[in-house]
């Protein structure tokens, strides 16, 4: 997937990147070994990688699978800059619910405002969701939040279906992709 996305829309990374992960969940450690080795295939040796999650008890199995290897930190996703310093040059925000409550998109824009504040002007951020219902919402708290989007819509490289919606949408991991840049400054003579 990183292959594909990342090239197609002209999105190098230096040695060494600095790599987040918002909302890690468990699900960090495939996550970590594939961006892994997609920078090891590439020459470009390990991640400095940083999996912030809102509880430790989300990512605890992970913590202890992937010690030494992963900086975690428990933390508020909207506080980002109060335990992050940037640049980060790729975050990635996996199944963010910003529907699940009436508060969800309001919390996730302060979160990708967090995120934009840390990412590399050459950076991109990577979302992806498995259902339209937050894919659309996402895109939109992004635009708001400083980014500009250069992809956005079904992954080629769909994960596992887990679920059937009564509408007929199946729900797949990583089923919809959002790829994303911060906006860049406009100078002004």
């Amino acid at each position: 997937m990183l292959a594909e996305y990342l090239g197609r829309h002209e999105i190098e990374l230096p040695e060494n990147p600095r790599v987040l992960n918002i909302g890690c969940g468990n699900n960090v450690k495939w996550n970590y070994l594939g961006v892994t080795g997609f920078l090891l295939g590439r020459g470009l040796g390990l991640p400095h990688y940083v999996a912030v999650d809102l509880r430790e008890e989300a990512f605890g199995q992970a913590k202890e699978a992937l010690a030494g290897l992963v900086h975690f930190i428990a933390a508020d996703g909207r506080q980002l800059s109060r335990y992050l310093e940037g640049p980060f040059h790729l975050i990635f925000v996996e199944h963010p619910n910003l529907t699940t409550s009436p508060e969800g998109p309001k919390i996730w824009r302060q979160v990708f405002e967090e995120a934009a504040g840390l990412l590399a002007q050459e950076g991109a951020l990577i979302l992806t969701s498995f259902w339209l219902n937050d894919h659309i919402p996402a895109q939109v708290a992004l635009e708001r939040s400083g980014y500009r989007l250069v992809f956005s819509g079904t992954n080629r490289y769909p994960g596992k279906s887990f679920d059937t919606l009564e509408t007929g949408e199946t729900l797949e991991m990583e089923k919809y992709i959002l790829i994303a840049r911060k906006k860049r400054a406009v100078v002004t003579l």
